[in-house]
């Protein structure tokens, strides 16, 4: 009884360390692993927030591609990194220069997402170069607001 028991704790141990190394590769598994964690060190942060990046930029991918798995994922993913802020306010007063050179290197990865994150968040509207209105309707509209704004006064004869 004594072997199968200590057999279990065995491999529940080796189950736990083999998991915690494993990239994650979705939403579900980054908030598996990452959620309400308060991170001991700045390095331990920042390897955090590059995997993160990773599966927040394979979703963008994925949802443009029109997997509509992937466009509920990127929905949820400002929530999920918006946990994180506070700890990052953190570690910009303790390692400053990490920091910097994280935000450039996810700068870099995102301008080339750029297109397809304004895909996801705008649709397929046309933001070409003759974008523009007709600012007559925007005048008439206010003026019509005005003009009901106003009393009418009594006529005195």
């Amino acid at each position: 009884m004594k072997k199968v028991l200590l057999f279990a704790i065995s491999a529940v141990i080796i189950f736990g360390l083999t998991s915690c190394n494993k990239k994650a590769e979705n939403l579900a598994d980054l908030k598996k692993k990452y959620d309400g964690k308060e991170f001991a060190d700045c390095d331990k942060y920042i390897e955090a927030a590059k995997e993160i990046i990773d599966i927040y930029i394979a979703t963008v991918e994925k949802a443009a591609k029109g997997d509509e798995n992937a466009k509920k994922e990127f929905e949820e993913f400002d929530a999920f990194m918006e946990q994180f802020d506070k700890q990052q306010e953190k570690f910009e007063n303790e390692c400053p220069e990490k920091l910097e050179a994280l935000e450039e290197e996810i700068s870099k990865k995102m301008e080339a997402l750029l297109p397809q994150l304004m895909t996801l968040m705008f649709g397929e509207m046309d933001l070409g170069d003759d974008f523009s209105w007709d600012e007559t309707e925007d005048v008439d509209v206010e003026s019509e607001e005005v003009l009901t704004d106003v009393p009418e006064e009594e006529v005195v004869e």
